[in-house]
């Protein structure tokens, strides 16, 4: 069936989609077919170019297949996001909470150190994290109308869009002068 009439709707139904992916990564195999479907929005503008023999068909053939590529690109940025999310727990865990064993520890002091509890934390937080990876990396690579999409590109710049964002967040708290003194700023970069 045609789907053309989406154009508009499908915009309201991005946040469901980014909420499903954050509680099954796995969905975005499913949500594959969602953007195969979508893929179909382009036929009815593409027809009647076709039909009237126009030269701008390559130009709006991509223009549609970039829009499709943008919004499949918003969807699964959930997926960095989260990532980072669960890394920033990974490593206040790892700073804050899980104590450094000793070289030498007396068998009695061995249960303390262990902390089942947050080693657990830390084994499903690294869980988490890989399954957002096998998630996206199982979208196998997709014909967006003249566009092909790399699933393991895509993850990649998410990534190094997310990470981007958490870079100039911590930057834009971290760096607050009070004046525009030198010395200040050489105080609050060496600490």
């Amino acid at each position: 069936g045609d789907i053309s009439y989406a154009w508009e709707i499908i915009n309201a139904y991005v946040p469901l989609m980014q909420e499903m992916l954050k509680q099954d990564p796995y969905i975005v195999i499913k949500l594959r077919s969602t953007f195969l479907k979508l893929a179909s929005m382009m036929e009815i503008p593409l027809v009647r170019i076709t039909q009237a023999n126009s030269p701008d068909l390559v130009s709006v053939s991509n223009y549609y297949s970039g829009e499709l590529v943008k919004f499949v690109r918003r969807v699964l940025e959930i997926i960095p996001i989260s990532m980072f999310e669960l890394l920033k727990e990974l490593i206040h865990l790892q700073t804050n909470e899980i104590r450094e064993l000793p070289t030498r520890l007396p068998k009695a002091e061995l249960k303390d150190y262990a902390q089942l509890e947050e080693r657990y934390r830390l084994a499903r937080y690294t869980h988490q994290i890989s399954k957002f990876t096998e998630g996206i990396l199982a979208m196998e690579t997709t014909l967006m109308g003249v566009v092909s999409v790399d699933p393991k590109q895509l993850l990649e710049d998410g990534i190094r869009k997310e990470l981007v964002r958490q870079l100039a967040s911590s930057l834009n708290q971290m760096l607050v002068f009070r004046s525009s003194r030198v010395d200040e700023f050489e105080t609050a970069c060496s600490s």
